[in-house]
């Protein structure tokens, strides 16, 4: 996760976050924490990481 990533915002309010890398669609879901990690990182359709602390290397889209 220390590939440097910009996120955009999605109006699906189960993963609201979308970039691309290598080809290939990254989404963010958002867990129900703190019963489950607050991210989710997908890759295509599967879960690839589960993380509570935001990478430093990935910017996340301006309000």
């Amino acid at each position: 996760m220390s590939q440097k990533l910009e996120w955009v915002k999605t109006t699906d309010v189960l993963h609201p976050l979308r970039t691309k890398a290598d080809g290939q669609e990254l989404r963010i879901r958002i867990g129900d924490f703190p019963e489950e990690s607050m991210y989710t990182l997908l890759v295509g359709e599967q879960e690839v990481a589960q993380f509570d602390d935001w990478p430093k290397a990935w910017s996340r889209p301006k309000k």
